[in-house]
């Protein structure tokens, strides 16, 4: 897989989830079994926009330099393994349903894919 291939595939899956859970947190929030209530949608809304700025952050870095590239991945490696750990512990204690389980898989994507392009040392991470 390319960095631009993998940086498209993480773009469009946090622009389709941060628009649902801007424009229909009640919905999206029922899918992973979350109670809404009032603060709650407002989280939800806050977590769709902070989505909507990174998937344009992956979109926009697709074709960036060596050193923008690289601190993408570096960032995205803790955000991710930050949110795996969040997610995992929020399934298990039965905050979320099964779907939760799915929102891991892609957390566990973006820092195992973003490790993957730097510990691969690529040329186009390390030239500059």
């Amino acid at each position: 897989m390319t960095i631009k291939t993998f940086f498209t595939i993480i773009a469009v899956i946090a622009l389709v989830h941060g628009v649902g859970f801007v424009l229909v947190p009640e919905q999206v929030a029922a899918s992973y079994g979350m109670a809404t209530s009032a603060s709650t949608v407002l989280m939800a809304r806050l977590f769709g926009a902070a989505l909507l700025g990174l998937g344009l952050i992956f979109w926009f870095a697709r074709d960036g330099s060596s050193e923008s590239v690289r601190g993408v991945f570096i960032a995205t490696i803790i955000g991710n393994t930050v949110g795996l750990i969040v997610v995992v512990m929020g399934t298990t204690a039965g905050t979320l349903n099964s779907m939760g389980w799915v929102a891991a898989l892609i957390y566990l994507f973006g820092a195992a894919g973003s490790g993957y392009f730097v510990m691969a040392r690529s040329p186009r991470l390390s030239s500059r």
